[in-house]
């Protein structure tokens, strides 16, 4: 992990956790996997065993800290501990993923996210307790009984005998069954998994070990020889990661309630859901009061945990519709947004869709696609797909009674010698059937993904059989596209308009000779070699000396300028990593200058019996605080100038963490690592 890296994690963590678990996650970010022997004699030699214990199980709780177990089934088992930076960094967008879960599955589905993220993984039965359920007792299988009592969500509650704020209906879960129903439709769109043993192991531990297996069972002599024999190892290392990853996926059959009641494929509320809009309708979650609560229910036992890999495929897919609708407008960015949701089921992970390949069209092909009718049933019905400036015609004209037409009669050479003359009805807009609309509809949805493929960017195309209603995302595409111009419009900033085009005919023309490089940006020598140097000390171009003689003399040698796009990645990145870090701290700067009269309106919660515990959260469902304190006028008013700094703070964390989510995330390879 790079420094900076380290050092936005260890303020996350210090924002939720105590001092030790946060000591415990800087320690190991530094210094790498141990034990917890060389842990407490190295850096904890006066904290006790048990403290230190429960501090490291906390951030285990949490997924923050992985651990692999050596020659488990010998004496002399050994367990390592490592960090998951992963998790520790998605800590910062914990407040984009609840807001993503409201809009997507509604407000009562994020409240049982908040909680998720505030307990970290735990079992059903636990999780039903959190929400004042209680859970029937006996068989493990049984999920528990139908009691209607309100939980206080996230800790909500009332403050000096009044409500704090207005609470919809929708944001607060009813019944166990309602919290079974929103489990099992969180499960069954990956935002949730079924937390299992190769959950917390880390990633090059688990495909170590699935290497291990693989070749003890399949080749016993140890030789990997020849492309044949090579090609079979990697389709055995990919069965067997396919074999454990789906032994822990939930599945709607295995994993329901085994309560005597036999139902078939397909009966199931999610089922359902496939079928109609379970939500009222709504195709953003909301309204989900009509939605049917009955259904198999989850197992106490089972534990679950959100899944971090799906939901930043989620969030990627909500950064493309942004990317697409400064370019496209609102409405087409409603079909694309539909498109990714339709295309989300089928990805498991970014690692997925970005593997490398050696062949462009393998790449093309890896990647899923999606018809038009799954991509109308994803679609927001309040989207409007009519076309600007086209009036839909009302079925009363003037508000007067329906006039039925007559149809047009005309003879078929097939009856006329019989005499029967066939009457058809007009094709007009008055007289649209359901088919007909239907149709429309669909051909407006191509209309607009045809749009979006001839963007530039391309955000979408067309597979390459003829006639197909099928649409595919090129993911690594639109990826590297999108790095590219971002990396651009940092150097336009920095260096101006010649310092763009110097990169981009670097980019596709590779290495050149300093005069090569200004015949082709069009500049004198004299003018170009600044610029080429200001580029080169900020890292953004590279220098290779060649001699011409064997003496090396600089007058001598020949400098060739490139442009190296990974590594100005990474450094970006890097830098990105320290604005958080810079914009994290300086908001605990600004704490303490209004800390009395946060303690004040702390203590008025607390005697209000308000919990008073937050979870550290970014962006719009973390940004600011219900205030529910009587405070004096004096107070608010600073009150409100600390929410002012705080959401502008916030507010560049949130940009830069855009910016990171690109460098990143959608590219799936882990640049961090290597700057």
């Amino acid at each position: 992990m790079t420094s900076s890296l380290v050092e936005v994690c260890n303020i996350l963590i210090g924002h939720t956790f105590d001092d030790i678990s946060q000591r415990i996650f800087t320690k190991l970010a530094n210094g790498g996997r141990t034990t917890f022997n060389l842990l407490k004699s190295l850096h904890f030699r006066d904290t006790a065993p048990r403290r230190l214990k429960q501090s490291l199980a906390r951030l285990i709780q949490h997924r923050l800290v992985v651990h692999y177990t050596e020659n488990a089934d010998t004496d002399a088992e050994r367990t390592y501990y490592s960090v998951n930076w992963h998790v520790a960094y998605g800590w910062i967008r914990n407040g984009r993923l609840v807001a993503l879960v409201q809009d997507r599955h509604g407000d009562k589905a994020g409240s049982l996210i908040a909680m998720l993220l505030q307990v970290g993984h735990t079992t059903v039965a636990d999780l039903a307790s959190a929400f004042n359920f209680e859970a029937a007792s006996g068989s493990k299988r049984e999920s528990g009984t139908d009691i209607n009592a309100a939980p206080h969500v996230n800790g909500n509650g009332a403050a000096n005998g009044t409500h704090t704020h207005r609470e919809r209906d929708s944001g607060s879960i009813k019944s166990i069954d309602e919290l079974h129903y929103i489990m099992r439709k969180l499960l069954y769109a990956g935002i949730l998994q079924k937390v299992g043993t190769h959950t917390f192991k880390p990633q090059a531990d688990a495909e170590a070990e699935i290497q291990a297996v693989v070749m003890a069972e399949q080749f016993p002599d140890g030789k990997i020889t020849g492309p044949r024999k090579q090609a079979e190892f990697k389709r055995s290392i990919d069965s067997l990661k396919r074999k454990w990853r789906d032994e822990e996926r939930y599945d709607e059959h295995r994993d329901a309630d085994t309560d005597g009641t036999i139902k078939r494929p397909g009966q199931d509320a999610m089922a359902a859901n496939k079928r109609r809009k379970m939500n009222g309708g709504s195709a953003n979650g909301h309204g989900e009061v009509r939605a049917d609560f009955s259904g198999p229910k989850l197992p106490n036992d089972m534990s679950i945990g959100i899944n971090h890999a799906r939901c930043t495929v989620a969030l990627r897919s909500e950064q493309l519709v942004h990317y697409a609708k400064q370019y496209l407008g609102h409405t087409t960015a409603g079909v694309y947004r539909a498109l990714l949701i339709a295309l989300e089921s089928k990805i498991r992970s970014i690692r997925d869709d970005t593997m490398v390949y050696e062949d462009e069209d393998y790449e093309d092909e890896a990647q899923p696609v999606a018809s038009v009718m799954e991509v109308a049933d994803n679609l927001d019905t309040n989207l409007d797909l009519t076309p600007p400036g086209k009036v839909t015609k009302s079925s009363n004209t003037n508000g007067g009674p329906k006039v039925k037409k007559k149809g047009v009669i005309e003879y078929d050479p097939d009856f006329a010698d019989i005499g029967i003359k066939r009457e058809v009805q007009s094709d007009s807009d008055d007289d649209i059937t359901p088919i007909k609309a239907q149709g429309r509809r669909l051909d407006t949805i191509e209309q607009h993904l045809k749009l979006l493929e001839e963007h530039t960017s391309q955000f979408c195309h067309r597979p390459s059989v003829t006639g197909s209603s099928e649409w595919r995302v090129s993911f690594p595409f639109i990826t590297r596209t999108l790095i590219q111009a971002q990396i651009d419009t940092t150097i336009q900033r920095r260096f101006g308009t010649v310092g763009v085009r110097v990169a981009r005919m670097l980019r596709e023309d590779g290495k050149l000779e300093e005069k090569q490089v200004a015949q082709r940006v069009l500049k004198h020598v004299k003018d170009i070699r600044s610029t080429l140097g200001l580029m080169q000390a900020a890292g953004l171009l590279e220098a290779q000396e060649l001699p011409r003689d064997q003496y090396r003399q600089p007058t001598k040698c020949i400098y060739l300028w490139y442009f190296d796009e990974k590594k100005v990645q990474a450094q970006v990145l890097a830098q990105s990593y320290q604005g958080i870090a810079r914009c994290l701290q300086r908001m605990d700067v600004e704490q303490t200058r209004f800390q009395q009269v946060l303690d004040k309106r702390a203590r008025l919660r607390a005697d209000s019996g308000e919990d008073e515990q937050r979870t550290f959260m970014m962006g719009k469902a973390g940004l600011l605080e219900e205030e529910g304190a009587p405070l004096s006028g004096v107070e608010k008013l600073q009150l409100g100038q600390w929410r002012e700094v705080q959401e502008k703070l916030l507010a560049q964390v949130g940009r830069l963490d855009e910016l990171v989510a690109l460098m990143r995330d959608f590219d799936g390879g882990d640049v961090s690592m290597i700057c």
